[in-house]
């Protein structure tokens, strides 16, 4: 029992079926993606076949949730005739050694969210997409005005060239150096030095230990400001060079986008001096790593951006993203293209009436954007084993509408904790409705 558990296949006929099966005629561009996607690269170099990526993946489901035989034999049968899949990104990592590190295990999921309410959230995210998973992110008021008011002006210089340190020598996590105003951060060659080296100057925009001019009896009194200018080194010399692979995830490197990442960062971070960022600057920062992370063939651009309804930044901020000069020429706006790292959705904490959806419908006609989410319908899905009939979904809609989940909830589940019952009430994007 124990050898049939550990292998998918129980004879060598119904492996030999399975290493002789196609993608069906009816889907003809399943090889190329399927190579391009799934496949990975063995020890010699060669891509795995559709057989051996199933063999790999079910093994590893396998062993993550301790199957049982018919289990087993179901999941064989549903993948092996096409018909049901596990996510695309276990496709590529499931039943590897990588995926089995703690710090991974969210590589294992197509689709992520949080609530952007500090600089770690941010990471966070970064941190995801390196991983392959879309990104989803939350910006309503409650949670981005917890952030705190930018308090530095930051000098961005970038020391070194990518690939200078020879491999033996570099370093992997990301090292941040203080010296009064100024900081060097040296980039670490790995996906939590990357991260940190970003979340590093998010930090640095509002960190109090930098004196002010204010505080400097040096300085003229007519330069004398409440604000710190940092000067900001980012050594990328340890980074590996595009082309070299990447050890435990596969793929190849390409940081071809990451030294114009903190340049681009701080010029957002700075023209927010002296106040909290608003919900368009968020997304801006979140997307700059999107468009780095992107331009490094980890994935494609898979990201969620949540306003509140009434957040008209968020609602506008794709407008008139791309312009035509006299000549007829497209353009984009420069300061707004990393906007496309993401699909942007106004959040109804109410229904929406027909004339919202109507003209919500009408902006997607004509620019691909405008979608909109029922906050009550989403989070009614997303606590389905809660609300698990029709007529209890229409009770707790009725009960949101009012403003009233938080009590329907308490008084339906007595037993569920404050903190389990504020994070069922914050499952924006952790539904179908949200992706």
């Amino acid at each position: 029992m124990v050898s049939q558990i550990n292998s998918p296949y129980t004879n060598k006929q119904e492996a030999t079926q399975e290493a002789n099966s196609t993608f069906p005629a009816t889907a003809p561009a399943a090889n190329p993606v399927f190579f391009r996607t799934y496949s990975r690269r063995d020890v010699t170099g060669k891509r795995e076949s559709w057989q051996q990526v199933s063999d790999r993946t079910l093994k590893g489901l396998i062993n993550l949730g301790k199957l049982s035989l018919a289990e087993i034999d179901l999941i064989k049968k549903m993948q092996a005739e096409l018909k049901t899949l596990t996510s695309g990104r276990w496709l590529w990592v499931g039943g590897t050694n990588w995926v089995e590190q703690p710090q991974n295990f969210s590589g294992a999921y197509n689709c992520t969210s949080t609530n952007i309410d500090d600089w770690r959230s941010f990471g966070l995210l970064m941190d995801l997409a390196m991983m392959g998973s879309g990104t989803g992110a939350v910006l309503e008021p409650k949670y981005i005005n917890q952030l705190p008011p930018i308090r530095n002006q930051l000098q961005v210089e970038i020391v070194g060239a990518i690939g200078t340190t020879p491999k033996p020598a570099r370093r992997e996590e990301t090292e941040v150096i203080f010296q009064g105003n100024q900081v060097t951060i040296h980039v670490g060659d790995s996906r939590q030095g990357w991260v940190k080296s970003y979340q590093s100057l998010l930090e640095l925009s509002t960190d109090s230990r930098f004196i002010t001019s204010a505080t400097s009896y040096s300085e003229p009194v007519e330069l004398l400001s409440d604000h710190a200018t940092v000067q900001v080194r980012v050594d990328i010399n340890d980074v590996r060079p595009a082309g070299e692979s990447l050890q435990g995830f596969g793929g190849v490197a390409n940081p071809v986008k990451l030294p114009e990442l903190y340049n681009n960062c701080a010029n957002i971070l700075n023209k927010a001096l002296g106040r909290q960022l608003n919900s368009v600057e968020c997304c801006l920062l979140i997307d700059q790593a999107a468009v780095t992370i992107v331009a490094g063939n980890i994935r494609r651009s898979a990201g969620i951006r949540q306003f509140i309804s009434e957040d008209e930044l968020g609602a506008t901020a794709k407008d008139n993203l791309w312009s035509q000069d006299e000549q007829g020429n497209w353009r984009i706006d420069p300061e707004k293209d990393a906007l496309r790292m993401a699909n942007h959705t106004r959040v109804f904490h109410s229904k929406p009436t027909e004339a919202e959806c109507i003209d919500a419908v009408r902006k997607q006609f004509y620019s691909g954007e405008g979608a909109i989410q029922w906050a009550g319908e989403a989070i009614a899905r997303a606590n389905v084993d809660l609300v698990k009939t029709p007529e209890l979904k229409q009770k707790f809609i009725a009960a949101y509408t009012q403003g009233k989940a938080e009590n329907w909830l308490q008084e339906n589940h007595p037993e569920i904790s404050k903190e389990e019952l504020e994070h069922r009430l914050a499952r924006l994007g952790l539904n179908p409705c949200g992706k």
